[in-house]
């Protein structure tokens, strides 16, 4: 074996060699190390609204829904629908047999034949007692002539009586002068059987008029007497007339009756006929065939208009505050949006005592996706306020703080990187947070290879795109 022999000179050519070789590959080594930046997604923040709302669970109740049962009894003779079709207001459902009715409405215009008989009966006795009334009358005007006639004979008779008392009593003082001068020779006996007969006849004659006074009195007394009696059978009748015309109104009261008995059993007649009263669709009809028997006020199917809905949701009494008419509501489908909205149209002044809650009614139009009576949730919309959105699947967690990455430029030189900004958030809306400070409108936040990303690590633009939030 040959040994060489180093020297001074060798062994420093060497020891350069070695440190240029060394140097080399550290140069190498450096080169390979620098981080490429890394191609990520970019979002600009915009401002949007963040939403204060609360989730229930509500019942759908349709607006329009009747129960549909006969407003009389019967049996079914046909139904002219299916279960599910679509009718409209006043279609005819089905038609019950209307025998009980149809007796009804016969004895019902027997009846009204019959008040009308007691009428014309009323109508001839008011005529009867007319005629009589009349009669009576014509017979009170008769002896009011003959009281009058009576009367003036009586007032004639007793003039005749007091001149033939006048008469007498000048007869009786010729008489007497005529006995004294006779006596006296003064006049012949013939003046005083003159005398003595004018005295005769005029005793004769006051006896005459005395006796045709009290026939005359007899006369007024007892035609008077006829007169009261024809009054009072003139009242007597004018009663009667009264008594004849209350008869006759209240048997033409009666026929009216009867006949609106007869036009409202007639109108039962017509409800053999049930007609939908409302537009929607028919349900089930509770297993009732043609032929089987129903009863008044007996469901026997129902109509459901589903075109406007109510939605009944229970608020916990904490909340109570802060509800008021006219509040959003939105309907919201598996995936958090909203698919109908609607607003607060019923408040309830009554609180559920068994979980504390205030009923509350929504009143909105269906798209055609709901039910009645379905069970959905919706969301209470309280307050909006301006404020940023961004999507849960850029927000990172560290230690319970909440993270993003905005894209900033390098503090050496143009290149951007991924600044990892602690952020504070409220709610989620839909599958957003709700951001309250950390970032701001305008900022560019990385959407996409998060878990590639750290502190300042460099990205590189691979596709812009800017959202409404």
């Amino acid at each position: 074996m040959i040994y060489k022999k180093f020297t001074p000179k060798n062994l420093l050519t060497t020891i350069s060699i070695i440190a240029i070789a060394i140097s080399g590959c550290s140069q190498e080594k450096t080169e390979t190390r620098a981080p490429q930046p890394i191609p990520v997604s970019l979002t600009t923040l915009e401002r949007g609204n963040l939403i204060d709302s609360t989730e229930y669970v509500g019942t759908l109740e349709a607006i329009s829904r009747v129960s549909l049962a006969p407003e009389i009894n019967g049996r079914i003779m046909r139904i002219v629908v299916q279960e599910g079709d679509f009718v409209t207001q006043g279609q005819l459902i089905a038609e019950l047999e209307p025998t009980q009715q149809q007796e009804d409405v016969f004895a019902a215009a027997a009846n009204v034949q019959s008040q009308i008989a007691a009428y014309n009966q009323a109508q001839s006795e008011f005529k009867q007692r007319e005629g009589e009334r009349d009669s009576t009358s014509s017979q009170v005007a008769g002896l009011k002539a003959d009281v009058s006639r009576s009367e003036a004979n009586l007032k004639s008779t007793l003039a005749d009586l007091q001149r033939a008392t006048a008469d007498l009593e000048l007869a009786q003082v010729n008489y007497d002068r005529s006995k004294f001068l006779v006596n006296s020779g003064v006049l012949p006996t013939q003046d005083l059987d003159d005398k003595t007969r004018d005295l005769s006849s005029a005793k004769a004659t006051l006896t005459a008029r005395k006796e045709a006074s009290q026939a005359a009195r007899a006369v007024v007394q007892t035609t008077k007497e006829s007169l009261n009696s024809a009054v009072s059978n003139l009242t007597v009748a004018q009663e009667r007339i009264q008594g004849a015309k209350s008869n006759m109104d209240r048997a033409k009261a009666n026929i009216d009756q009867s006949r609106g008995n007869k036009g409202s059993i007639e109108q039962n007649l017509i409800f053999n006929r049930i007609v939908a009263p409302v537009s929607g669709i028919v349900g089930d009809f509770n297993e009732k065939k043609v032929g089987d028997y129903v009863n008044v006020g007996q469901t026997f199917t129902t109509i459901t208009n589903n075109d406007k809905f109510l939605l009944n949701i229970n608020v916990p009494v904490e909340n109570l505050s802060r509800l008021k008419m006219g509040l959003p509501v939105e309907i919201i489908g598996e995936d958090q949006k909203s698919i109908i909205s609607g607003n607060i149209s019923f408040i309830s002044p009554l609180t559920e005592q068994s979980n504390q809650s205030v009923t509350v009614k929504i009143s909105f139009v269906n798209d055609g996706s709901f039910k009645d009576e379905k069970y959905v949730r919706a969301r209470l919309i309280w307050d909006t306020k301006p404020g940023i959105l961004i999507p849960t699947n850029v927000v990172s967690s560290l230690g319970g703080q909440k993270f993003v990455f905005v894209a900033k430029p390098s503090e050496t030189d143009s290149k951007l990187t991924a600044k990892q900004i602690p952020i504070t958030i409220g709610g989620i809306q839909g599958q957003e947070y709700q951001v309250t400070s950390g970032v701001m409108p305008g900022d560019r936040i990385v959407t996409s290879r998060i878990l590639d990303l750290r502190d300042n690590t460099p990205i590189t633009e691979a596709e812009l795109t800017s959202t409404n939030n």
